[in-house]
């Protein structure tokens, strides 16, 4: 494959201390400044009538916003998900509207498709043959699956709070799985970073502290709901998360719609964690900065939201101001109350999502300053039967019956009465 390099249509910052500097030729993105880690910043400008107002077709779209050359671009059909209304939960929080925008339907049902898809087209720039990611299990679907769209091998390495179905649909796709037995997430990066320098694989994994071209992809959830809410956008959204990369890159995207005129402000951001391991919380309760955070990495990370459980930020150097800047806020729910979300969600509006994202659900009776006329956007990161060993037995079991419909009424009678008391 060529080697190619796309236009210099970016730069780099630091969110820190402000530092700027021109695209970089080494994989060193530390700011030389403060040591926080570099973010890349478009520089494009684009036309707002010609890329805002009609419909886009993939995340695709949005090239010119995108740090890589859309010619080499690896895609699936990625992006361009639906916002739907969920009244129902709306009427629950005596809010004016709540919206959410449907991840799951993404081609491995997640929202790192976005990520990788950006990711792997900068490895295909670099002449590159082989990927490898750390996971709990989206990012390794994701990376299977683009990797063998590319043409290129993909090496996958699984953490201890990684599904099991998750990682027989990666190596459907044909990457290599290989569990690193350790529940921590940072340990198995430093693994996966070593290797990536011995053997000249890209690094995959969707950390933007090591490696920011692959977090660019979220960008453009902000640019899809500011275009799918005509330009009015929410008062908040809420998003579950583990590194930080997604709620991260969406408040990005805000700034670049800022920055291009389209909007005067971002949303307020709320990032939503386990309870059995909430970093952000944690860093936002205590006002640690990123570095700090590094110091004091989680102990123990245990939830039925293993998609989340990273013991550390590794987007912490993004998450942080977009919740600070924004007046967000970092909140936490125990898993009990993901599961009843869970339900609550499939019940009420006919989304099954997996845990990871489920804790947003319940968490939105904690968001500050509610009332009939808020509009909120809720993140759904992630499709439910991707994880459904998880959740299935907190589930009811389907009803056994003699074919008879004496036995039949009774069953559906009983079962309507159990939920109407």
């Amino acid at each position: 494959m060529t080697k190619h390099t796309p236009p210099a249509l970016y730069g780099l910052v630091c969110y820190g201390c402000g530092y700027s500097a021109a695209p970089k030729t080494d994989a060193d993105y530390s700011c030389p400044e403060c040591g926080e880690p570099l973010s890349i910043e478009v520089a494009a400008r684009v036309s707002p009538l010609e890329h805002f107002t009609t419909k886009p077709d993939s995340m695709w779209y949005y090239a010119p916003l995108l740090p890589v050359d859309p010619h080499q671009a690896v895609s699936l059909g990625e992006g361009a998900t639906p916002l739907l209304n969920a009244p129902r939960l709306a009427e629950e929080l005596s809010a004016g509207a709540v919206l959410l925008k449907n991840e799951s339907v993404n081609p491995t049902g997640s929202f790192k498709d976005r990520q990788v898809s950006v990711g792997i087209t900068r490895a295909r720039e670099l002449g590159l043959d082989t990927v490898a990611v750390v996971s709990s299990g989206n990012v390794a679907c994701a990376a299977s699956a683009y990797a063998a769209r590319a043409g290129m091998k993909s090496i996958l390495m699984m953490h201890g709070h990684a599904g099991g179905a998750k990682a027989q649909q990666a190596t459907a796709y044909g990457g290599q799985a290989i569990r690193v037995d350790t529940p921590s997430a940072r340990a198995v990066f430093d693994l996966c970073r070593e290797a990536c320098k011995r053997f000249n694989w890209y690094h995959l994994s969707t950390a933007g502290m090591y490696e920011p071209f692959n977090v660019e992809g979220a960008k453009t959830l902000a640019y899809e709901i500011y275009q799918q809410t005509g330009g009015e956008l929410p008062d908040w959204v809420v998003a579950p998360v583990g590194g930080g990369g997604l709620l991260g890159g969406i408040w990005r995207g805000f700034c670049d719609l800022v920055r291009l005129g389209l909007a005067d402000r971002a949303p307020r951001l709320a990032g939503v964690q386990a309870a059995g391991c909430a970093p952000l919380a944690e860093a936002i309760r205590s006002g640690a900065s990123f570095l700090e955070t590094l110091e004091h990495p989680w102990p123990n990370p245990e939830t039925i939201a293993g998609g989340i459980a990273d013991d550390i930020l590794f987007d912490g150097h993004t998450v942080l101001p977009a919740i600070r800047e924004t007046d967000g806020v970092a909140l936490a729910v125990d898993d009990a109350a993901i599961l009843r979300g869970l339900q609550r969600l499939a019940e009420t509006e006919g989304i099954l999502v997996e845990p990871t994202c489920a804790v947003v659900v319940e968490a939105l009776k904690q968001l500050p300053d509610v009332d009939n006329e808020s509009r909120i956007c809720v993140i759904l990161t992630g499709n439910g039967v991707k994880d459904l060993a998880a959740i299935s037995p907190h589930l009811p079991e389907a009803a056994h019956i003699p074919p008879t419909e004496e036995a039949l009424f009774d069953t559906v009678e009983r079962r309507q009465h159990e939920h109407s008391g």
